[in-house]
């Protein structure tokens, strides 16, 4: 028997917040079966697993093909017509924009509350994407955001720092603490397989200091045993020497180190302005998206044997200079920003 199956990532999304609502175990086991053959595993590897005969999981993989996800799970959950009017589903799309339900059951007790209709998890499952709801993680957005500031922020922007003269150049400016482990991300990996990433206990860590000019795609970064104010100092003093007879704007945000009085005091002694970034404004920094990019290439899915060889790599991308590097970096980190608004709670 042929065990090939594919099932695109949208309908695994699907399946799985099927199996995951699932109080049925028949109905879990057809989910999990179909999944494990799409996934590469033979069918004597899933006899083992789930303890189900090959002639079954011919079956269930046919339902599949034939009929879908419904067929899979036909006949197995409640529901699977709406029995809300579409009143009621406009009251129930509006509750679950403003709050977030973990799981089915509890949409379920919701509907069953307030409209006196019941559904059971896996039927609510069903209800949820026909009226185009999906399972994914929430975004983290500042609580305190005030967006009439970062407003001010991006049109005082365009209008003092975007077309700047050939004497004068703007950095974005912040600290980076990236720990020595190891980080995984998405990858192509054959089916039925894991690939493993050896990790490290997570204590030590670097301690960097970055700017990034958005023009001419530079980044100057360096490491401190620790961001104080004396390093920030430092660093003020060290980017005015690598830029002799400019005039620099740095903009920043409001880390208690970076407002220091003697950190103010240093940059008037250079000749260096400096523009502090609303409050919980990280959106509006552009090196907070190189400090980005530099992990998704240097970190995630990478294993360094040792610190200095972790410090190494990191330190090597920060002084790239290549046009390739550059190219790469101006399609990452364009100089636009994205405003954030405030959530409803």
């Amino acid at each position: 028997m042929g065990e090939g199956l594919y099932i695109d990532a949208r309908s695994r999304q699907v399946l799985e917040e099927f199996h995951r609502a699932c109080l049925d175990k028949k109905t879990a086991d057809r989910i999990k079966a179909v999944l494990l053959i799409s996934d590469g595993f033979t069918y004597p590897q899933i006899k083992k697993i789930l303890l189900l005969d090959e002639r079954t999981l011919n079956r269930y993989k046919n339902i599949y093909q034939e009929q879908g996800i419904d067929g899979l799970v036909a006949n197995n959950y409640q529901g699977r017509q709406s029995t809300l009017s579409e009143e009621q589903i406009e009251l129930l799309k509006t509750e679950l924009r403003l709050r977030l339900y973990p799981k089915a059951e509890a949409v379920s007790a919701y509907v069953n509350k307030t409209f006196h209709v019941r559904y059971s998890a896996k039927g609510m499952v069903a209800l949820l994407h026909r009226i185009g709801f999906s399972y994914k993680k929430a975004s983290i957005v500042p609580g305190k955001i005030d967006p009439d500031k970062q407003q001010r922020f991006v049109e005082t922007y365009r209008r003092r720092y975007k077309n700047l003269s050939d004497n004068e150049k703007v950095y974005f400016l912040d600290g980076c603490h990236p720990t020595y482990n190891s980080h995984a991300g998405y990858a192509w990996i054959e089916r039925g397989e894991q690939f493993k990433i050896p990790s490290h206990d997570g204590r030590q860590r670097l301690n960097l200091i970055g700017a990034y000019e958005p023009k001419e795609v530079e980044a100057v970064v360096r490491e401190y045993g620790t961001l104080n104010q004396e390093s920030m100092i430092d660093f003020l003093r060290k980017l005015q020497a690598l830029n002799p007879g400019k005039k620099l704007h740095i903009i920043l945000d409001n880390a208690r180190y970076q407002h220091a009085q003697a950190v103010r005091e240093t940059a008037k002694e250079l000749g260096i302005h400096l523009k502090y970034l609303p409050a919980y404004s990280p959106n509006l920094n552009l090196i907070e998206r190189y400090w980005g990019y530099l992990k998704k290439n240097v970190l995630v899915n990478k294993y360094h044997e040792t610190f200095e060889q972790f410090k190494e790599a990191i330190l090597k991308f920060t002084r790239s200079a290549s046009k390739k590097h550059k190219v790469a970096l101006l399609k990452y980190i364009p100089e636009k920003f994205h405003l954030l608004q405030p959530v409803l709670t």
